[in-house]
């Protein structure tokens, strides 16, 4: 059986995501993810069963969870940095005074 329309749209934004420098658009890329993957959960074959292997959904749910992860640890790091920074600045307004 070949793969749903869904499925190729879903493997299409996966293999342009993690090119994709815009944090924007990579939220609207990771949210789309996340509604074709239900979209794909959803479609079932014409026997009435799944199109897709369980084993296949969940690969596709880790990768798109690993590209919300990435997206979310730049933001992480530049607010430790900030806070690091604030810090570093109120020891040494404590140092002069």
């Amino acid at each position: 059986m070949g793969l749903s329309k869904t499925e190729v749209n879903l493997r299409r934004l996966l293999a342009a995501a993690p090119k994709q420098q815009n944090q924007a658009k990579l939220i609207h890329y990771i949210t789309t993810l996340r509604e074709l993957l239900e979209q794909l959960g959803a479609e079932t074959a014409s026997e009435g069963i799944s199109s897709i292997s369980k084993a296949k959904l969940n690969e596709y749910s880790e990768k798109i969870e690993a590209l919300a992860t990435n997206l979310s640890s730049p933001l992480t790091e530049a607010a430790d940095r900030t806070s690091l920074e604030e810090t570093t600045l109120r020891t040494s307004k404590v140092a002069i005074v």
